[in-house]
């Protein structure tokens, strides 16, 4: 037995490497913008618990993703709604009575520990009963939407990263007070990286431009005199770190957390746990495409459920997976699950032994990468979108973008479904649950008619009208249905409407078929129902309509509706005929000779006329009666009907001169008295009469052209 091979960690060092940088920038970005404003000064303590988030995501991920090279940790989407959450608890606190601030950071750590906690036990559930499948039915704007709102607040956030103050609240003082390189590193570095993303998909891009802009800041500091310390007083540098802050919740005074501002922010972590989900999926579903590996969406969520968990205990933040720093991962060559434990480990690292290396990153680059990421989804959803989307859900994303930017991301996720809504019900109601409309002129059952029939149901055909329906009837359909029908309703003897291909309905579509019986009651219409099912009877009872109670007539399949339509119109459809009248003969002599070389057969109702696999020694002009071809479908009690036939018309015929066996079951439906001509009949017939042997034979083969005419006229109308 060969040995297993060991993976060389040489490439997985490489990219573990380069990912904890990545990593560190992306950590320290999202803490300085979730602790931002008023919270400024905490802003090494909020760098701790980005850190923890995605050493915690990091490592659970290598042990449980589908994906061996996933990556994860703070987020742009989660940490725009944690932002504007902790400014909006932190506002109540210092706005409040001087004896509530001490309460401040405990109360924001406390949420964001548990919004990471409560959002982790969520996802987990969302994975573990294998919910994941519903997010999906989330429509595609409302995501956009979603996405598009996030790149405000992103922006915002990193304005506000900047400045120190939101968009409305910044003065002209405001903004002398930062300095140049601030406004320069932030534009620049957020610009940069935007263009070299367009303009390159490699995935060093990102990397490269961090790196380069961390070193030409720090390049111009040393050119323009200013120090570190110098640099961290003006807000330029982050703080250094310490070991004793890192927090968790277990550090926490919580006689002194606000229990009730947790309380009334509780709306906030419900949109940021729908964010969560849709972004983890949405990450998954782009590393499936990009890497060609398939990704397990429910294992995946219970992979990041226990990571929040597990983070929110040890002072995490909220984490998700990330595409990005998981694509620069493989395409930097990990091949197994130590990468993402590499840079787990040198990120802690960094974190513990040289917290010095942290505090060198500059703020004005961080902030350029929040603007950048800001900027993109704006760029996706705004502008390379509008060639992609319907102009309806075009409007949809820019509608919830509005939400979002006036009325705040809660307010957006709900108005957001309720737009969807609205124009999905607005979408669908404008298509037409009518799949055919047909009269009897254009549409037959399967009882074979005599050529007289069959031209008095063309010439009379409007004297039915017929529906066939598909899909979904609710209150956006029935009206226009109803619509469609009263203009003919009237116009003819008979209605005929076939539910057959109907899903379900709705109480309002009911109401819609209440009035279809009274206006057809004042018009003297009969009502035909076809093809209403067990389940879908129940719905209509449920909805409080008896179908048996009404003057409607019902019938298992539209076939079986359409005879009992097409015999009330024809006028003796089943009389007796004499075989002379059957074919057409004058000459009382003719019709005594011919007669001499047919057998008469009666059958009762029940009796086959022949079975399938018999051989085919005759044909059958029926006289009487009615026989029918029936399929049995498999597993079900349901009966077919593949064709019928009634008096004048001729019946195995194509088995009779192929010399083909039997293909079907021919049954009697009623008492049935037919007329059998042989093989040696016919011989006979051609020796001694072949003037009636040809008359015999044009009959055939006009029955055969008029089914034939018959079949391409109804097939013209179904398509």
């Amino acid at each position: 037995m060969p040995l297993p091979q060991k993976t060389p960690l040489g490439p997985n060092i490489v990219a573990g490497t380069l990912c904890a940088l990545v990593t560190l920038a992306y950590a320290s970005s999202f803490a300085t913008l979730i602790f931002g404003g008023s919270l400024a000064s905490s802003v090494n303590l909020g760098v701790w618990t980005a850190i923890i988030g995605s050493c915690a995501t990091l490592l659970t991920l290598s042990f449980l993703s589908s994906f061996r090279f996933a990556i994860g940790g703070p987020d742009s989407n989660p940490s725009a709604i944690l932002a504007i959450s902790a400014a909006a608890i932190a506002k109540d606190i210092l706005q409040g009575p001087a004896t509530h601030q001490a309460g401040l950071l405990p109360t924001i750590f406390i949420f964001l520990f548990g919004s990471a906690m409560l959002c982790g036990v969520l996802i987990y559930l969302f994975g573990r009963f294998r919910w994941g499948r519903y997010v999906r039915y989330i429509p595609h704007p409302v995501v956009g939407g979603f996405l598009a709102g996030t790149g405000y607040l992103l922006i915002a956030g990193a304005w506000k990263m900047l400045v120190g103050k939101n968009f409305n609240h910044t003065t002209a003082a405001d903004l002398e007070v930062v300095p140049t390189l601030g406004w320069v590193f932030t534009l620049g570095t957020g610009l940069a990286l935007l263009a070299a993303t367009r303009a390159s998909k490699h995935f060093l891009v990102i990397p490269a431009v961090l790196a380069a802009s961390v070193l030409v800041f720090h390049a111009v500091l040393l050119a323009t005199g200013w120090s570190l310390g110098e640099a961290r007083t003006a807000g330029l540098l982050l703080p250094p770190l310490n070991t004793g802050d890192w927090q968790t919740p277990f550090s926490q005074p919580l006689g002194e957390v606000r229990w009730d501002l947790l309380l009334t922010h509780s709306k906030d972590f419900a949109a940021m746990t729908l964010v969560v989900l849709v972004t983890i999926l949405l990450n998954a579903t782009s590393l499936d495409l990009a890497t060609g590996r398939e990704a397990d969406f429910d294992r995946e969520l219970k992979a990041l459920g226990v990571a929040n968990i597990l983070g929110g205990l040890a002072g995490g933040l909220v984490s998700v997976n990330s595409f990005n720093r998981s694509l620069l991962n493989y395409r930097a060559g990990a091949n197994s699950p130590w990468a993402a434990r590499i840079c787990a480990t040198l990120v802690l690292g960094a974190a513990v032994f040289t917290p010095g290396a942290v505090s060198l990153l500059p703020r004005p680059v961080l902030t350029g990468l929040v603007l950048y990421l800001g900027i993109s989804l704006l760029v996706n959803w705004l502008w390379d979108a509008r060639r992609e989307l319907p102009v309806s859900d075009y409007l949809t994303v820019v509608a919830i973008l509005l939400i979002v930017g006036t009325f705040g991301i809660v307010t957006g996720v709900i108005m957001g479904v309720v737009i969807a809504s609205l124009n999905f019900v607005v979408t669908f109601s404008r298509q037409s649950v009518v799949k055919q409309r047909f009269t009897a002129g254009t549409r037959r059952s399967n009882v074979e008619r005599t050529a007289a029939e069959l031209a008095w149901l063309t010439e009379h055909g409007t004297r039915l009208h017929g529906f066939v329906l598909q899909g979904h009837i609710f209150f956006g359909t029935a009206s226009s249905l109803l619509e469609e029908i009263r203009a003919v309703l009237g116009q003819g003897e008979a209605l005929l409407i076939d539910f057959w291909m109907v899903y379900t309905i709705d109480a309002s579509s009911v109401v819609v078929l209440r009035k279809l019986l009274r206006l057809a009651g004042e018009r003297n219409t009969q009502l035909v129902f076809t093809g209403i099912d067990e389940k879908l009877r129940a719905r209509f009872s449920a909805c409080g309509l008896s179908l048996e109670k009404t003057p409607a007539r019902l019938f298992a399949d539209l076939d079986r509706g359409l005879e009992w339509t097409e015999s009330q119109l024809l006028t003796g459809s089943q009389r007796e005929m004499t075989l002379s009248e059957a074919l057409g003969l004058d000459d009382p002599v003719d019709a005594e000779a011919l007669s001499r070389h047919f057998d008469l057969l009666e059958l009762p109702a029940g009796r086959p006329l022949f079975k399938r696999n018999e051989p085919s020694n005759a044909l059958y002009l029926l006289l009487s009666g009615q026989v029918s071809v029936n399929l049995q479908q498999a597993g079900s009690d349901y009966t077919k009907r593949l064709r019928s036939y009634g008096p004048g018309t001729i019946v195995g015929e194509m088995g009779f001169y192929s010399h083909a066996p039997r293909s079907a079951d021919v049954v009697a439906d009623m008492p049935t008295c037919a007329a059998r001509l042989d093989l040696e009949q016919l011989k006979s017939l051609e020796l001694h009469r072949p003037d009636l042997a040809a008359q015999l034979h044009r009959f055939v083969i006009n029955t055969l052209a008029a089914r034939l005419r018959t079949a391409n006229q109804e097939l013209s109308q179904m398509l």
